[in-house]
């Protein structure tokens, strides 16, 4: 397995589509920021500081930036398996497909992390040229957890999405664009059950998100619920993985083999 990490690691560098997650997650914090200078003087806050800014971010992120961002990439990683025709391969490699989609899957995950590493570094950097209040080195530490556990957790519920549409020869871009809406709707969701599990909300909450401060919502959310979204998106990705890959494997195997027959019987 570590071999296949590192393997579907080094596939990064051709993966132009990288560029397009780190620009969209540059632009988060300068988008937010940017909403309070062009916004009318009478509804502009005249408190926004570090903390505001960092929230905005990890709701930019979650709706909108990360999602898209790891479901282009981390569908890609997959397609490029089944647009070059190296599926068939694994017939004489020990290694099945559910285990080098549980690798994609893998990679998705650190480079969600990555990304979240970097959300923090590209915050504080807004920030500190805004000149805005209220940062020390606890609330660094602190928030730059939240952004990372809030990057690993939408690595967690766009998973399913990328075993969808990776495997959907070039339907990855069409899974991201589905992806933005999925992020898109959380905002509708002001109470009730899917305040708390609906997966891209769940991804807040246990991000510690204020749901009632920041999206308005009337009333608390419940942590347990979120827990289990979270819990339930994450079975359905082990369920896709126990099915993905297996019949197209088998496809080719069958393909393969005929090929050979057909230039047996050439000869």
């Amino acid at each position: 397995m570590w071999n296949l990490l590192k393997s579907e690691w080094l596939k990064l560098r051709r993966c132009q589509i990288l560029l397009v997650g780190m620009v969209a997650l540059t632009l988060c914090p300068v988008v937010q920021y940017g909403s309070q200078l062009i916004m009318d003087p009478a509804l502009r806050d005249p408190n926004y500081d570090f903390p505001h800014l960092f929230a905005n971010v990890l709701w930019g992120n979650t709706q909108v930036f990360l999602p898209i961002s790891l479901v282009m990439t981390g569908g890609w990683l997959i397609d490029r398996e089944y647009a070059g025709d190296i599926m068939k391969n694994l017939l004489v490699v020990p290694v099945s497909p559910p285990k080098l989609l549980t690798a994609k899957l893998g990679i998705v995950a650190v480079l969600a992390v990555v990304f979240g590493v970097y959300s923090t570094a590209v915050t504080l950097l807004t920030g500190m040229t805004a000149g805005l209040a209220g940062l020390s080195s606890m609330f660094i530490l602190r928030q730059g957890i939240c952004v990372v556990w809030n990057s690993f957790l939408n690595s967690l519920v766009c998973m399913p999405l990328i075993l969808l549409f990776g495997q959907i020869r070039g339907a990855y871009l069409g899974g991201s664009i589905l992806t933005f809406f999925l992020g898109y709707s959380m905002m509708f969701f002001k109470s009730g059950i899917l305040l708390s599990a609906y997966p891209f909300s769940a991804v807040l909450v246990l991000s510690g998100f204020d749901m009632v401060e920041f999206n308005g919502a009337k009333s608390e959310p419940d942590p347990l619920l979120s827990l289990a979204g979270i819990a339930a998106i994450t079975a359905l990705t082990g369920v896709l993985l126990s099915i993905s890959g297996t019949g197209k494997s088998e496809k080719a195997g069958k393909n393969s083999k005929i090929s050979k027959r057909k230039s047996g019987a050439k000869r």
